[in-house]
């Protein structure tokens, strides 16, 4: 079926399983199933405007409402929510169903959630187990960490996204189980690893490209079990060592460097999309999946379309960002955990047939409900008997259909964060002009004029820095942001011999996550047999592309 994008007029197609999974999950009450209609917004925009919802990184010092004690937040101070700490948040001195309104089928649905979310005090942040990591979002588990986010179970990390069982990373993304690495990305099992992307089980190898089982490389792509290879040449051991001894890591060398390795790595042909041990899958970046559709980093899911950031153990679901360990049936939203959960966000511990809403925890049969724990058969926050529950709902629904709000996600213009404080400006960047001609609230950076002083200069070589940099604010050289420099990463970069940065973190974060490619598929022939393909490199891209076969064959 063709449709027309309502928002940027785009064409889209739904397709025959998208309308069986939509009937599949669409609730039930007494008996009767309320069908979830066809989008009307194609894929990137329905992504856009979930991704307006969601702020991982930008973090404000504010106090919390309930005890007065300054916290870090998400929302900036001048936001007119009720924000709370999470220890104050997840205890038992409040409850949200004392903020309980009864619908009003005379306004919209979205205009009185909205309203809801205005006043029912919201969590500081999104962390759980965490020691001495309070600078950070999304994460579980940490210990001893700044500045990381969609973290778990790491230690010792800092200015990172996404890393699972790492330790001593710094400036790393999308990395598993690696130990005492910088600017890695997309790698997994490796150790003092720099300057590097798709590097796995390595140790000692920078600015390197798709290297697996590799020992002391430097500028290379594409080997496999290697040792002691110099832009893909070579060496004996001595020779390399004596070589690398050569090389004083300085801001200038590490930009010579990177280019030398830019060029060996447009050599290299690459593999259309990396889908180990599955079936039946299309997207990139994913194990152990089978039948799963346009879905990007994940493991271990299953009857899956067009979901991002798949932890694992999830069955049909669509359209999720981040959604929670054994989340099923679950439908538009992100960081959802448990069955049936609908247009809904940030649903945890796991919560059963909740539709339409956000931060609540260990509940079931919620509809247009925030920040409840433990509560059942509620709307708006207010309690209802079940059979009264099922009677309203229908209603409810019904009046949605007439607003044509049935099926649609929160609009973005409810959205508590601005364009560029949310993760849409990282998968679909904006100008502030851009942002404000498309009615997106833009807040501008106040950091730049905060914190004004002399400038000053960063040594190029680590061996020039001195304690007294940790006193001083440095001004980043491509955005003017003033950031500064902790003990520990200090500490961590003179252990390694790299430079102290001259970017600020975010500026880091934006050069890294340009290295990846985006979220979505084009159809194209491999390069070297000319079968058709699906990938993540766009057509007109200048990288050559290889099917499967053909790339393990080129590498092994």
């Amino acid at each position: 079926m063709q449709m027309t994008c309502r928002q940027c007029s785009a064409p889209f197609e739904i397709t025959q399983d998208d309308l069986k999974f939509l009937e599949k999950v669409s609730p039930s009450f007494n008996g009767k199933k309320e069908l979830i209609p066809s989008p009307t917004l194609c894929a990137e925009c329905r992504w856009q405007q979930r991704h307006m919802w969601r702020d991982d990184r930008k973090l404000y010092h504010r106090k919390c409402d309930l005890t007065g004690k300054q916290i870090i937040s998400i929302y900036a101070p001048e936001k007119p929510f009720t924000v709370y700490g999470q220890k104050e948040w997840w205890g038992d001195a409040w409850d949200a169903k004392d903020y309980g309104k009864d619908f009003d089928f005379s306004r919209s649905f979205f205009e009185q959630f909205s309203e809801l979310f205005n006043t029912v005090p919201l969590p500081s942040l999104h962390t759980e187990q965490c020691e001495n990591s309070d600078y950070g979002n999304f994460n579980w588990g940490v210990k001893d960490s700044y500045l990381i986010f969609g973290c778990d179970q790491s230690q010792d990390c800092y200015y990172g996204h996404l890393l699972f069982r790492c330790s001593d990373c710094v400036d790393c993304a999308y990395c598993k189980e690696s130990r005492y690495c910088y600017q890695l990305l997309d790698s997994e099992s490796c150790y003092r690893c720099f300057y590097s992307k798709e590097l796995t089980n390595c140790d000692s190898v920078d600015f390197s490209f798709d290297c697996k089982n590799c020992r002391h490389c430097f500028g290379c792509t594409g080997l496999r079990g290697k040792e002691y290879h110099l832009f893909n040449i070579s060496l004996q051991k001595k020779e390399y060592e004596a070589k690398l001894a050569e090389l004083t890591l300085t801001e200038s060398t590490i930009e010579q460097a990177r280019a030398r390795a830019l060029q060996e790595w447009e050599k290299q042909p690459r593999l259309s999309s990396h889908l180990l041990h599955c079936e039946h899958c299309s997207g990139d970046n994913l194990s152990h999946c089978k039948n799963c559709r346009d879905c990007y980093d994940g493991a271990e899911a299953q009857d899956c379309i067009r979901m991002q950031n798949i932890p694992g153990e999830t069955k049909d679901c669509s359209e999720i960002y981040g959604a929670g360990y054994g989340a099923e049936l679950s439908y538009q939203g992100f960081s959802v955990a448990g069955q049936r959960c609908l247009f809904s966000f940030l649903i945890y511990p796991k919560g059963n047939d909740i539709l339409y809403s956000a931060f609540c925890g260990s509940c079931q049969n919620l509809f247009g409900c925030i920040g409840l724990k433990r509560q059942q058969y509620c709307i708006l926050n207010r309690q209802y008997a079940r059979e009264e529950y099922e009677r309203m709902v229908p209603q409810i629904v019904d009046h949605m259909r007439k607003t044509k709000e049935w099926g649609e996600f929160f609009p973005s213009r409810f959205s508590p964060f601005a364009y560029n404080e949310s993760i849409a400006q990282e998968f679909f960047p904006l100008t502030k002009n851009q942002a404000e001609a498309g009615h997106f609230v833009w807040r501008d950076d106040d950091e730049s004029s905060n914190y004004l002083g002399p400038s000053v200069e960063v040594p190029m070589s680590i061996s020039s820095v001195s304690d007294d940099i940790m006193k001083q604010i440095l001004h980043c050289e491509v955005t003017g942001r003033p950031y500064k420099i902790i003990p520990q990463e200090l500490k961590f970069y003179r252990e390694m011999g790299i430079p102290v940065p001259r970017k600020c973190p975010d500026q880091r974060h934006s050069e890294r996550m340009a290295l990846r490619n985006p979220r979505k598929l084009w159809k194209r022939q491999c390069a070297k047999c000319k079968k058709s393909i699906e990938t993540t490199y766009a057509p007109e891209r200048p990288e050559t592309v290889y099917c499967e076969s053909c790339y393990l064959s080129s590498v092994y």
